[in-house]
């Protein structure tokens, strides 16, 4: 079956508002919203939580170094009948920026975990009767799901006060796939790793 969607597509896509979304300054210097409303937006292809997912995000912590996102993801029913509706809560911690060239900088690392929810025809949300006891450390609709990555970004003027965004990838996996590992040694690393793009948009 062909699908109506690629990665390829996906990642040009991201690409191409990269120079519309993009002088340097630290976010923490800028003036920072209410406490209710968000700091920024994402937008994340792939990563285990739908083929495109989206949500606000909220800085906090020492420099605002540390990150909170709220997401919906969605996957088309390319084989099963029903689209998959995920539900993620992901926190990370990202470095400091660092001059790269221009006014581009470069966190060379984030770092974090995420739970996911996942609704769809083929996800258990409660412990699966038929598999024998300890076969899953909880049900298949939940996952754990921890990840590395880095970003690169840049300030730009706003009418208000400064904005920034930047363009980061990820390398992830999950609870399920680390088991599955730990269980069968035939497994390679790059089965259970999964790569990831996505934007970030300061508020």
């Amino acid at each position: 079956m062909t699908r109506p969607y690629s990665s390829k597509s996906l990642l040009g896509f991201i690409f191409l508002l990269l120079p519309f979304l993009a002088s340097a300054q630290d976010k923490a210097d800028r003036p920072k919203n209410k406490w209710y409303a968000p700091d920024y937006l994402v937008l994340q292809h792939a990563g285990l939580i739908g083929l495109l997912s989206a949500g606000p995000g909220y800085d906090f912590g020492k420099h605002d170094r540390t990150n909170m996102e709220v997401m919906y993801g969605f996957t088309p029913g390319y084989d099963i009948k029903h689209t998959n509706h995920t539900f993620t809560l992901r926190t990370y911690y990202q470095s400091n920026p660092k001059p790269l060239f221009k006014d581009v900088k470069i966190s060379w690392i984030r770092v974090g975990a995420g739970l996911s929810f996942t609704m769809g025809e083929q996800f258990e949300h409660f412990f699966p009767e038929r598999y024998p006891e300890g076969y899953y450390i909880w049900p298949t609709a939940a996952r754990f799901l921890p990840f590395v990555g880095t970003s690169i970004g840049r300030d730009f003027a706003g009418k208000e006060k400064p904005h920034y965004a930047e363009f980061y990838t990820e390398l992830g996996t999950s609870d399920v796939m680390l088991v599955d590992k730990y269980r069968n040694s035939g497994i390679s690393m790059g089965d259970i790793v999964n790569l990831s793009f996505g934007l970030r948009y300061m508020l």
